[in-house]
């Protein structure tokens, strides 16, 4: 999928995790044979994560890194399964909400913090991926959302300032709207669809 196309047409740019797909960190902390209470290893895990997902280290060497933190038990197959099985259910009800926005002329691009691996996962099982052009990675921009503007102005760069954002997390909506951005706290496919659509019958 092209990341380089200027969008003419109103962008929506839309959060990954919990907002475009489920996401199932109890089953992969189960896989990694973690206690979800055990927030000290739960901690490490996610700092090995926060390497990948920022660019700073290569999927081999975060391989490499699981497997000296899972203490060599299992094989670099079942960790790679184990990392990138959280992300794998689409958000019920987000498909027909962008099919419906992109009957009104919206267009659409990610802009989230996520890891190669699970990039690959939402290009498999994403239900609307097809109507999404491209989009602003962390792992490509080497920071995440709440550091500075770096992924907020690669993102203009790219496809100009978006209609609106969509994310769940209400500290990522409240630096968006830090840097002038349009941003809506996700709660909903249906809040989703009602908030755009509204925006969208504006212009």
């Amino acid at each position: 999928m092209s990341t380089e196309k200027r969008i003419s047409a109103p962008v929506i740019a839309l959060d990954i995790g919990n907002v475009s797909m489920k996401l199932n960190f109890d089953e992969m902390y189960r896989r990694f044979d973690l206690d979800p209470g055990d927030s000290e290893s739960i901690g490490r895990l996610w700092e090995h994560g926060a390497a990948l997902e920022t660019g700073r280290i290569t999927v081999p060497e975060f391989l490499d890194r699981l497997e000296v933190f899972c203490g060599h038990r299992h094989t670099r197959e079942y960790l790679l399964d184990a990392w990138r099985c959280c992300v794998r259910d689409p958000m019920p009800g987000m498909a027909e909400t962008v099919r419906a926005l992109a009957a009104k002329g919206a267009r659409f691009s990610f802009m989230s913090d996520i890891s190669p691996i699970h990039l690959d996962q939402v290009f498999k099982y994403c239900e609307f991926v097809h109507l999404v052009t491209g989009g602003i990675y962390s792992f490509e921009a080497g920071a995440f959302k709440l550091q500075g503007s770096v992924m907020f102005d690669a993102f203009e760069r790219r496809y100009g300032r978006p209609l609106v954002f969509f994310d769940d997390r209400i500290e990522i909506i409240e630096h968006a709207r830090g840097l002038g951005w349009n941003a809506v706290r996700f709660e909903s496919p249906e809040q989703a669809l009602r908030d755009a659509s509204a925006l969208l019958d504006d212009l």
